[in-house]
């Protein structure tokens, strides 16, 4: 049975550079399951892309979408890698609109789902006795943009639990990491209105966008280094400072 790398949500941009960074970093040896929950030729084309690689659909903001996805990986081999990219930044509201509805869209879908990810996958590499789980954070967990409250709250709340998380799984042989992306040239970044990414772009040290590449040379920087545990790696090109 194969070693598995499961990278959640693998049809977006993001998701996309990951999968095939840690095919290329791991010359083959890991085993790939994309998971994606709404395009399915988007994720097919990712398969195409990578050899040995097997597609999921999931929601995974119930428990009934990570149990299948679970599920799968577990028929194809042990999970050894789990990214936790899967994620939504809408709806944008102002602190004093958001809307009970919206809080459960995104803390569903950016926090519960990967708490009981990194529950679920690590139980069994703890039963292994290694592996590394990676989650997408955002560096709006430490900056205010107007209409990101909610998102903000379940990407902060991320890296609480990463932290938590490698305390406890660290000494049991497994590493929790984060990165906190800012803002990267993806379809999500596409839509905004051209202003607010001149606003963002002028906010940033490096005065661009971030390529999706840049996001997933640092997922695998933690996957490949051992001794790095519980730190969130910022990737916004001076956004935050």
């Amino acid at each position: 049975m194969s070693d598995i790398a499961i990278v959640t949500g693998a049809s977006g941009g993001i998701g996309r550079a990951v999968a095939l960074a840690i095919h290329e970093k791991s010359e083959g040896g890991l085993k790939l399951c994309l998971h994606y929950n709404g395009n399915q030729k988007a994720a097919e084309a990712v398969q195409a892309e990578i050899p040995n690689s097997f597609i999921v659909k999931a929601d995974l903001s119930n428990h009934q979408g990570r149990k299948h996805l679970l599920d799968e990986v577990l028929k194809q081999g042990a999970p050894y890698v789990l990214v936790n990219n899967a994620g939504v930044d809408k709806p944008h509201e102002p602190a004093l609109m958001i809307q009970e509805s919206s809080f459960d869209t995104l803390i569903n879908t950016n926090l519960r789902g990967p708490a009981f990810l990194m529950r679920d996958f690590g139980n069994e590499m703890v039963r292994n006795g290694a592996g590394c789980i990676v989650n997408v954070s955002s560096v709006l967990a430490r900056k205010a943009l107007v209409g990101s409250a909610l998102y903000r709250a379940s990407k902060a709340a991320l890296e609480a639990l990463t932290l938590q998380f490698a305390a406890e799984l660290g000494p049991r042989g497994v590493r929790v990491n984060a990165v906190a992306p800012g803002f990267i040239e993806t379809a999500m970044t596409a839509g905004m209105d051209e202003a607010m990414k001149q606003k963002i772009v002028g906010q940033t040290a490096l005065a661009s966008l971030g390529a999706p590449e840049v996001v997933a040379l640092a997922v695998c920087s933690l996957i490949e280094n051992d001794y790095i545990n519980g730190a969130v790696i910022p990737i916004d090109g001076g956004m935050i400072l």
